[in-house]
């Protein structure tokens, strides 16, 4: 008996991981980040931010690009991407690049230039 309360939530818990992983997926962004030269740029640093009203910045969440340039971000309104690529040797990016898309489909490239 003990184990039929246990079943049942095991189940739920299962079921309910699921739509929260549906949910989920449904509400992301892929970004593919590609050098000048069109490689994926491994390991860049993608931000995705929004601007208030005083051209502040209210919401700010970064990602790094795996093997083939990509990374995964939760979709928010308003929002835009910037990415940067390499070391300039002083501590600056050698590549940057940004892309405000209205409105976010599944996937967004964002172009990196010296």
């Amino acid at each position: 008996m003990a184990m039929k309360p246990f079943a049942t939530s095991l189940a739920a818990a299962l079921l309910l991981g699921g739509a929260v992983c549906t949910a989920a997926s449904a509400a992301t962004v892929a970004v593919t980040v590609k050098l000048p030269s069109g490689g994926p740029a491994k390991h860049a640093f993608v931000r995705m931010y929004t601007m208030g009203a005083a051209y502040s910045i209210v919401s700010l969440e970064t990602e790094t690009t795996n093997a083939s340039g990509s990374a995964l971000f939760k979709v928010r309104p308003g929002a835009c991407l910037k990415a940067e690529y390499g070391d300039d040797g002083a501590g600056r990016p050698r590549y940057i690049g940004s892309a405000c898309p209205k409105p976010y489909g599944k996937t967004v490239t964002i172009n990196l230039s010296p």
